[in-house]
């Protein structure tokens, strides 16, 4: 049993621990602050490279080009045509197969056909180099048989005896075409009328009766009807028309030729693009944008016609292309000031006309760029541009010099973070405990500590990936009492913060020396009190937290849908409208506001990063803030009074990536039927809240007889009820339930919960 004077003392040890211990708690407000201790950070970055080649060729049909390496990628080529000529063409005189035939045959002394003739006219000075002629012969014959170009007698429409061009007759058994080949010495003739003719005349000095050599004619619709044909016995027989052996002439002219007539093409990445006739005769071009692709180091174009194999042409042509060019860049993250940023990106020319692009991060300023060559380095700000809206530099061509070292440097702003520091005093062998909420959820945070001596007593390194980051460090019992400082440095790949906060460790209390008993009764009692205390501060501290974030997500929710005008839901490609909502109570003719911020997409935008892996596009147009967020190939248009939330684009975002999920390929098939998509309405009450701004009635009396309702929910229905019965309607709409611009947050959570009990429920 405890004596009354140890009572009175446990008492009053227990009422002055009580009383230390809430001091200390009124004590344990977080401090904050900065000092000049530094932290390196690394990225890597990538610039655009750009090049542009040049050159001219003669009489090739492949064009090859070899670049510095594979990484580049082709986005335009162009080719320019002139003096296009055919370097030997296939020239149908007679080719159609109606026909009838005649033949050089030797039967008797008195009865044989020696030779056969048709008139050939030629247009324009040609050089023939060969003759296909359509015949056979029969089998065993050996007889020379002789073809020949001869000159034409004008009188009598008959060949003469000029010989021009002979060669040996080249024909077999089989019925077909059969080419006479000039190549070996090729004949040019001028314009006018000449004859091929097949000779046989030396078949008299032979007895081979079987000695027959057919060559086919149409006799029923020729294409050149007005052509004379004959054959010679003794003599050239009358000439007839209407009956023109088949031939064909293999020649070449000087005729220039348009592109599109002799269907000249560009064979690019595997399919062949079509040359325009271009300004005069014998000209063409071909201009081919957005291509897009890496054709590794080789690459080749191939020129071809669809109807001719040889050609003759002048050619210059123009490739455009670009590349990445990953480049290390560090940052120093240094108390107060602002954030140093270097890039050393290794810049070698690799064509004659060629530039750099780097698009830096938004948050980035003061952008300088410096060249070094040998000892001197010079700023250069003043020979590239600078534009700051978008957030571009550009290196021309002439600022590119061989040999040269760059570096690029820009600032940005130590970004601010919330550091949940819960107490300022911690004992030796306590766990030191404290989180932190990161600008964004990507990154690292980096927990530094600072011994009383200014030296670093422990390190610790995480990946961000939820919006509050623990920390614990177990204090050693050895470790200096006196003022630490805690560094929390945050970064990632183009921004960072650092926040601070001075807290101590010191050695616990030395016990009084009481009765063992007493001190084990004394001990328990305070760890009791403490822990207990301790607890509840933290439990209650928490609650209300929790209770203040979620009071003031229901309002921000509120308050952004109650905002919310107009949705629609578009193929990105096209801007056609696949879903509208239409939340404002007034007609607005969708296609045309789809199709005003398609045209204007790439001017007069901001960029919204809600997370480094998506972006919203922000347009303020006259009493609206219209928002664009695009996935893959949907975009999501919204048309609001004011700016939404942080968490209001959050769910922008999701609901973009859900509506593609469940409708990105019937987008990619939209034919005009909108029906497939109305679906999305049930996406949108999972990621908006839209009942919030949707025509709402009341359920049936029958059914409020069976739901438990609150007084402050009853008193929302009785309000619904007034607002119905005043405008004679037989719905309502929550911003003329509540005051729009005050959201109480009490008063929303009344409202989903009278919707989740479908006492209230969609018009």
């Amino acid at each position: 049993m405890l004596t009354r004077k140890a009572k009175s003392i446990l008492i009053g040890l227990l009422i002055f621990f009580t009383f230390m211990f809430s001091f200390n708690t009124i004590l344990t407000l977080s401090l904050s602050q900065t000092n000049g201790d530094s932290l390196t950070i690394y990225s890597e970055f990538n610039l655009i490279e750009y090049g542009e080649s040049q050159g001219n060729m003669i009489n090739v049909s492949t064009i090859e080009y070899s670049f510095p390496s594979d990484s580049w990628e082709i986005t335009e080529i162009e080719l320019n045509f002139t003096g296009i000529k055919l370097e030997r063409e296939v020239k149908v005189i007679e080719d159609q197969e109606i026909y009838g035939q005649n033949f050089i045959y030797y039967n008797n002394p008195s009865q044989k056909r020696l030779q056969l003739g048709v008139q050939l006219n030629i247009s324009e000075t040609s050089t023939i180099y060969g003759v296909y002629i359509y015949g056979k012969k029969i089998n065993g014959t050996v007889t020379d048989i002789k073809f020949q170009i001869n000159g034409y007698d004008e009188a009598t429409n008959k060949p003469n005896n000029t010989i021009f061009s002979q060669i040996d007759l080249n024909i077999s058994i089989n019925e077909g075409w059969h080419y006479q080949d000039f190549s070996s010495s090729p004949k040019t003739l001028v314009k006018g009328n000449y004859s091929l003719v097949m000779n046989g005349t030396e078949i008299g000095a032979t007895t081979d009766k079987n000695s027959i050599y057919y060559w086919k004619f149409n006799e029923i619709d020729p294409v050149k009807p007005n052509l004379y044909i004959s054959e010679f016995e003794n003599s050239w027989s009358t000439p007839e028309v209407n009956s023109t052996y088949l031939h064909k002439l293999v020649q070449k002219t000087d005729k220039i030729n348009w592109p599109e007539d002799i269907k000249l093409q560009a064979k690019i990445n595997g399919q062949n693009y079509d040359i325009s006739n271009g300004s005069n005769i014998g000209s063409g071009n071909l201009t081919v944008r957005g291509l897009n692709f890496s054709p590794g180091v080789d690459f080749e174009i191939q020129i071809k016609s669809t109807q001719f194999n040889q050609l003759i042409f002048n050619l210059s042509y123009f490739i455009k292309t670009e590349s990445y060019l990953t480049t290390q860049g560090y940052a120093l993250v240094e108390g107060d000031l602002e954030n140093e940023w270097t890039l050393t990106p290794n810049i070698q020319r690799t064509f004659n006309d060629y530039w750099i692009e780097f698009n830096y991060p938004s948050s980035w300023q003061n952008l300088m760029v410096f060249r070094r060559i040998g000892p001197e380095t010079v700023k250069i700000n003043s020979e590239i541009d600078i534009y700051e809206i978008n957030k571009t530099i550009y290196l021309p061509n002439n600022t590119i010099l061989d040999g040269a070292d760059w570096h690029i440097t820009a600032v940005s702003p130590n970004l601010e973070f919330t550091l949940n520091f819960p107490i300022t005093t911690w004992n030796l062998e306590q766990d030191l405990q404290f989180s932190t909420h990161a600008p964004t959820i990507n990154g690292n945070l980096t927990f530094v500590l600072l011994n009383p001596l200014g030296f670093v007593q422990h390190t610790e390194v995480k990946e961000i990936s939820t919006e509050e980051t623990f920390f614990s460090y177990s204090i050693p019992s050895n470790s200096i009492e006196g003022t630490y400082i805690a560094k929390i440095y945050w970064n990632n790949e183009t921004d960072a913060g650092l926040q601070s906060q001075v807290f101590k460790i010191i050695s616990p209390p030395v016990p009084f020396t009481i009765d063992p008993l007493m001190l084990t009764i004394i001990i328990s009692l305070i760890i009791g009190i403490s822990i207990s205390g301790g607890t509840i501060f933290i439990v209650v501290r928490n609650f209300r937290r929790r209770q203040l974030e979620k009071e003031e997500k229901i309002y921000h929710n509120c308050i952004d849908i109650l905002n919310l005008d107009y949705l629609m839901v578009t193929d990105k490609n096209s801007g056609l409208n696949v879903y509208t909502q239409n939340f404002a109570g007034k007609e607005v003719d969708a296609s045309l506001i789809s199709g005003f911020l398609q045209a204007i997409h790439s001017f007069g935008i901001e960029l919204i990063k809600v997370e480094d892996r998506s972006q919203t596009i922000k347009l303020e147009y006259k009493d609206y803030i219209i928002l664009m967020s695009e996935f893959v190939n949907l975009r999501l248009i919204l048309m609001m009074k004011e700016s939404p939330s942080r968490n209001f684009l959050f769910s922008l975002e999701d609901l973009a990536y859900d509506v593609y999920k469940n409708y990105g390929e019937s987008i990619d098939s939209f034919n005009g039927d909108v029906n497939p998509f109305r679906g999305i309405e049930e996406l949108l009450k999972q990621h908006l809240n839209i009942s919030l701004i949707s025509p709402l009635k009341i359920a049936k009396i029958e059914k409020l007889e069976k739901v438990r309702i609150s007084q402050s929910e009853r008193l929302l229905i009785n309000k619904a009820v007034i607002l119905m019965k005043t405008g004679n309607k037989d719905h309502f709409f929550i911003r003329n339930l509540i005051p729009v611009k005050e959201c109480s947050p009490k008063d929303i959570e009344n409202i989903l919960n009278l919707i989740d009990k479908k006492v209230f429920h969609l018009y």
